[in-house]
């Protein structure tokens, strides 16, 4: 919503926060300038939400705190951020990750918000954890443990509306075990917890090496570094995969076979294809391919579900078939592990 559309934008905005925390310090009082764009999903008891707005003061006090909101709130804090948390001064750098506790009184300043926000009931908190004094804690974006908690967060954002409930929440559940991981705690990980982490290093390394040109070649200690990782950790979530570059092969060849069934007639050609999906020749490209499933890509043909969907006078057996293919392109280029 944005004040230029609608002239009451920022007072809905406001109205929307009235158990949650005032609103202030907004420029003009939000008659004209003031934005705020939100995305939010919803796993159990857990909500995940990407936030951007105007600048502005959010200050949950006492009559907020009556309200019962009985949740633990991780935020990363993508713009600098400063304020109080129940008389402990707060300075979150952008790429930081800060600690609320809604039952406690805190006030946060920020000139422009871009922000992730987590909020999880008490009780779906680790013990150790919550027997910290985590109200207005900080964990530095510059930290192994702030750069782990922020990359695996981020990810979860992207990939949000993929993810069952129960993905969702463990993923979620997964922040806070790095967290606390990253703060002391020494305890195994349960492994749904570390199913999750090893998941989000997997969609972080594919990330990465996707934005890169074709011709640059990565180390396992580069990638390591660059994902946020230790080389070790690296290793331990491709582990059931075949390794890093058997992981990246695959769902590189996967996504390109998706590709040839969506083509029209032979356009794109197989070696743009190809390259789009990291393989810098035509002739890496059809060996990977066949090698993988058992047919050079020049094999594939292009899809007809739409043709049989679109025609009302086709044979229900054919639509059936044509649909069945559609599904085995998704399993092929989901991650399967």
């Amino acid at each position: 919503m944005s004040s230029d559309a609608q002239k009451d934008a920022f007072d809905i905005y406001r109205d929307s926060f009235v158990d949650m925390c005032d609103v202030r310090d907004v420029a003009d009082n939000g008659r004209s300038g003031f934005r705020s764009r939100t995305r939010a999903h919803l796993f159990g008891p857990a909500i995940l939400a990407r936030a951007r707005s105007s600048g502005q003061t959010l200050a949950r006090e006492a009559e907020h705190l009556r309200a019962g909101l009985d949740h633990i709130n991780l935020i990363v804090n993508l713009t600098d951020t400063v304020g109080d948390c129940d008389g402990r001064t707060v300075r979150s750098p952008a790429g930081s990750v800060m600690f609320r506790d809604l039952r406690r009184p805190s006030v946060a300043r920020t000139e422009n918000i871009d922000l992730l926000t987590v909020m999880v009931p008490r009780a779906a908190v680790p013990s150790w954890l919550l027997s910290q004094d985590l109200h207005g804690l900080v964990l530095p974006g510059t930290s192994a443990g702030g750069k782990l908690v922020v990359s695996h967060l981020m990810t979860l954002s992207s990939v949000a509306g993929e993810l069952t409930e129960m993905q969702g929440l463990a993923s979620i559940e997964a922040a806070f075990s790095i967290a606390q991981r990253f703060m002391g705690d020494t305890r195994p990980i349960a492994p749904r917890h570390l199913d999750a982490i090893h998941r989000g290093i997997r969609e972080r390394t594919m990330a990465l090496l996707d934005a890169q040109p074709i011709e640059v070649r990565w180390s396992a200690d580069t990638v390591a570094r660059a994902v946020g990782v230790s080389r070790t950790s690296l290793y331990r979530a491709f582990e059931q995969t075949g390794g890093v570059r058997a992981y990246v092969v695959n769902r590189r060849l996967s996504r390109a076979y998706s590709a040839l069934r969506g083509r029209k007639g032979l356009h794109p050609s197989i070696e743009e294809i190809g390259q789009r999906n990291g393989f810098p020749d035509k002739r890496s490209f059809v060996m990977a391919f066949r090698a993988r499933f058992g047919v050079g890509p020049q094999d594939i043909a292009p899809s007809d579900f739409r043709l049989h969907a679109a025609n009302d006078g086709a044979e229900p057996a054919a639509a059936d078939r044509a649909l069945h293919d559609v599904i085995g392109d998704w399993m092929r280029v989901g991650e399967a592990v």
